[in-house]
């Protein structure tokens, strides 16, 4: 280089030749090599600039990654300028002349100006510097007073210390998979930080260095610390982890390493020399990464575990025999007798039956005998009798199964007995909901199973066999693996499944029955009118036992619990509790006919006249039959005594707070359009709604009572209602531009148009089977404020009248639900009119607010 060279344009230039090595293929950790030799030269002909004296008498350290030469696009620099007290008087110009030509030319630069002295005391302050010297690298200048600093770091820090090395390790490891997930199955995991990602594999190198003097991978699998498979393993999710961090820094533009959904579509795409995208699906790609990071975490547990025993840093255990080749020692189950397994393979899964009945772990070595004895289960080990019975045993065992199952799968033993399991391996759910993948959730929906066993004591104690719902659980979304109708593909699965493990007829059928409806009790309470005594009809002749239906209960509340933090909330347990009961009411009946209807409403006829008083039968013949039986006495009386201030008032607002949602009471003169200007309003004042219930009396007076919940965070006392009531009044007095104030409110700047806008297509149904009295329409979008303002406006311009609306969620979907009629009062089936409505829905849903 000659000197004077801009230090920016040195840098540029380099920049663009990584940028160009990566495009001819070199993306793995050569890349990371190359990048830190053009720093290495970089920093070298900064300081061969130099010309200070006392600079000779200093050194240049590289720290932390790039001193184990794996600097990644955009990593720090972490760099050390080594000095002797004696250098003290010059050091700030040299410092000057050595980091401003760093910073100059745009690096982001770690760095540090220690004496041998201060480093010790940093190591012994900070544990991230101790690991950062442990790979200390020497770049320039003095060479002895480098050497001076290692020896003085092992002396110190390794030598005689290696113990309370390892512990601090561990302590960040535990700590480190806290913050950033202690799963390898998170749907956006960090690939450096999570549990299997680079920082565990390097948590085992350091280690490795500092125990047993071992460099490399290579090193550990010779001194027996590896073996070959677990080496090969975890060379192969290195690299491919390390191609994964360089693109995604590439692609970012900035220091990133997690994977957030917003760059897995990219990343799925073929890259370059990338094998780990290129299937060019997001699901399969996902897959692959979620591969590796089980890799590296497998082996990472599994040699830690090794460590802890060689240090003996947990307290030992009872040791006792529990059967023949079975023990008990040091607190962990162990395989005594490895040769006994080509005998009676089916002791593989008697190990995981007693860590289930003990509630113990498995010792690893007892981990790694399962793994590399998988070709011992065959065709016939799967309908082994013995085999069957200790794993349905395992659901049995008075402790959480989840600790279990998840070394079953991490052993791939699940998967070799329930080769079904391969397909939803590691596999994603690419949407903001689930929070774990396919096979994750199966495991967690068994966990959470298990913690309803004392939530919901008095179901569970009903059922003569649980493990079938356990199973259930386990296998609900087993049909994932091969795209749409999973429910109904799952259940011929498991079909096959049961019979290989010995199931009973009804046991097969109850099992069949859970997997393909196990979506119907949410989905139903979600998206239909509990109040619709036909529809609760049908789903009790649908379930027509009392146990299935307990099974499908617990059952949907798990699976709710497991998909998700934001999946299960009051709001829906009220909901499936709700539909639950009525269900079980009416099989516990066993006729499964209508009950005695008009000996209801004449019940509550008689009620609300003796409440009323004088004149009260001409107010109970305005009201429908629907609405007499929604509410009780007192509410219909007040809602009535509400009615009266019309004569005033435009609309009269009643909120009350029902502590997981507000209800609001809406008493209006009906007129086209009313419910849209009302969702309009409640979406302006940042509201969202849950549910409505729609009535109009026979005399044009509507009553709406609708569940909202605000959509930031508010409480209900700092929710302004005087305003709320005041913009609904404007509203229907058509002085309020509402989809002006909306569109100003909710649309993004510059947002015009439907194809600006990035909202998919939204998907509307239109069903005249599922209710006896109403059309019922289904429209499935992408959520947003106003969304609701402008399907109510649409159906308002159709002159169709809504009388009930379901709000719930779909995935990463909203799902609206309104039970419907025309202006003559009959269900929508004109052909033409289907078509017509479905187009403009469709539109409304997916366009901008405001634009339908």
């Amino acid at each position: 280089m000659v000197i004077g060279t801009p230090w920016k344009d040195r840098i540029r230039r380099g920049k663009d030749a990584l940028q160009s090595l990566w495009s001819q293929g070199i993306v793995g950790r050569n890349l990371l090599l190359e990048h830190s030799r053009m720093m290495d030269a970089f920093i070298q002909d900064v300081f061969a600039a130099c010309k200070l004296p006392a600079a000779r008498e200093m050194a240049m350290v590289a720290l932390g990654g790039y001193g184990r030469r794996e600097l990644f696009p955009f990593s720090d620099i972490d760099i050390l300028l080594l000095y002797s007290p004696e250098e003290e008087k010059d050091l700030e110009g040299v410092a000057e002349r050595l980091f401003y030509p760093l910073w100059d030319a745009g690096l982001e630069v770690g760095h540090g100006v220690r004496t041998i002295d201060d480093c010790m005391e940093s190591a012994a302050r900070d544990f991230f510097f101790q690991v950062a010297m442990l790979d200390a690298r020497f770049l320039c200048g003095k060479k002895a007073l480098f050497d001076e600093l290692a020896e003085a770091f092992s002396r110190r820090f390794i030598q005689g210390n290696r113990k309370g090395f390892v512990i601090q390790v561990l302590d960040h490891r535990r700590e480190r998979h806290r913050r950033f997930g202690s799963h390898v199955y998170l749907l956006e995991p960090n690939i450096k930080e999570s549990r299997g990602g680079l920082r565990d594999l390097q948590s085992m190198l350091w280690i490795s260095k500092v125990l047993f003097g071992l460099q490399g991978l290579e090193a550990m699998e010779d001194a027996g610390l590896l073996s070959r498979e677990e080496r090969t393993g975890l060379e192969a999710a290195w690299d491919a982890l390390v191609q994964l961090r360089n693109r995604l820094h590439f692609i970012s533009g900035r220091k990133n390493d997690r994977l957030y959904f917003e760059y897995q579509e990219e990343l799925s795409r073929p890259g370059p020399g990338s094998s780990a995208s290129r299937s060019g699906t997001v699901p399969a790609f996902m897959q692959q990464v979620h591969e590796h990071l089980n890799t590296i975490a497998i082996a990472s547990d599994l040699f830690f575990e090794h460590i802890d025993e060689v240090l003996h840093l947990s307290p030992r255990g009872e040791d006792r025999p529990l059967e023949d080749g079975i023990e008990i020692i040091g607190g962990k189950i162990q395989l005594t007798r490895p040769e006994i397994l080509n005998r009676r393979p089916y002791y593989l899964m008697k190990v995981f039956q007693h860590a289930a009945r003990e509630g113990l772990p498995i010792h690893y070595r007892t981990r790694r005998l399962v793994r590399a004895n998988l070709h011992l289960v065959d065709g016939r080990t799967r309908t082994s009798i013995r085999m069957s019975r200790s794993f349905l045993d395992i659901f049995n065992a008075p402790a959480n199964p989840l600790p279990v199952l998840e070394a079953m799968l991490d052993t791939g033993l699940l998967a070799a007995y329930i080769p079904e399991f391969k397909r939803v391996k590691s596999l994603v759910q690419h949407d903001v909901y689930h929070t774990y993948t396919v096979d994750r959730h199966l495991l967690q929906t068994v966990s959470e199973l298990f913690l309803l066993k004392q939530e919901e004591k008095a179901v569970f104690r009903t059922l003569k066999r649980p493990c079938i719902l356990f199973l259930a659980g386990l296998l609900h979304d087993i049909g994932k693996g091969d795209g749409h109708g999973h429910a109904r593909r799952g259940s011929d699965m498991v079909e096959g499944i049961a019979k290989r493990l010995g199931l009973g007829r009804e046991e097969v059928e109850t099992l069949s029955f859970l997997v393909a409806r196990h979506l119907f009790l949410v989905d139903t309470a979600m998206r239909r009118d509990l109040e619709d005594e036909a529809l609760i009809i049908k789903c009790a002749r649908e379930i027509m036992d009392l146990e299935r239906l307990d099974m499908l209960y617990l059952l949907s509340i798990a699976d709710a619990k497991a998909t998700g933090p934001t999946v299960w909330n009051d709001w829906k347990a009220a909901l499936l509790l709700e539909l639950y009961l009525k269900i079980a009411h009416l099989i516990e009946r066993s006729d499964l006919v209508d009950p005695d209807r008009m000996q209801a409403v004449s019940w509550m006829k008689d009620q609300v006249k003796r409440l009323l008083g004088a004149g009260a039968q001409g107010l109970v013949d305005i009201m429908p039959e629907d609405y007499l039986l929604s509410f009780t006495p007192e509410a219909i009386s007040r809602h009535l005594e509400l009615r009266k201030r019309l004569e005033k008032e435009p609309i009269v607002l009643v909120p009350q707070d029902r502590r997981h949602y507000w209800s609001l009471l809406l008493v209006a003169r009906d007129r086209p359009g009313l419910l849209a200007r009302v969702f309009g309003v409640l979406a302006l004042h940042d509201l969202e709604v849950l549910a409505a219930q729609i009535f109009t009396l026979k005399d044009g007076t509507a009553v709406d009572v609708l569940e909202v919940r605000p959509a930031v965070g508010r409480g209900y006392d700092e929710q302004d209602w005087d305003a709320v009531h005041k913009d609904m009044g404007l509203a229907l007095g058509d002085r309020l531009a509402l989809s002006y104030r909306l569109a100003s409110k909710l649309r993004p700047i510059g947002q015009v148009s439907l194809q600006s806008s990035g909202q998919p297509e939204a998907e509307v149904v239109l069903d005249n089977d599922c209710s006896d009295f109403y059309t019922v329409i289904e429209i499935y979008a992408e959520n947003r404020r106003g969304l609701l303002y402008d399907i109510t406006k649409t159906l308002s311009d159709f002159g169709v009248d809504i009388f009930r609306a379901k709000i719930g969620t779909r995935a990463d979907q909203v799902v609206d639900v309104f039970y419907v009629l025309d202006r003559w009062g009959q269900k929508l089936t004109e052909p033409q009119l289907q078509r017509e409505l479905k187009n403009a829905l469709r539109y409304a849903a997916s366009c901008p607010v405001g634009k339908a």
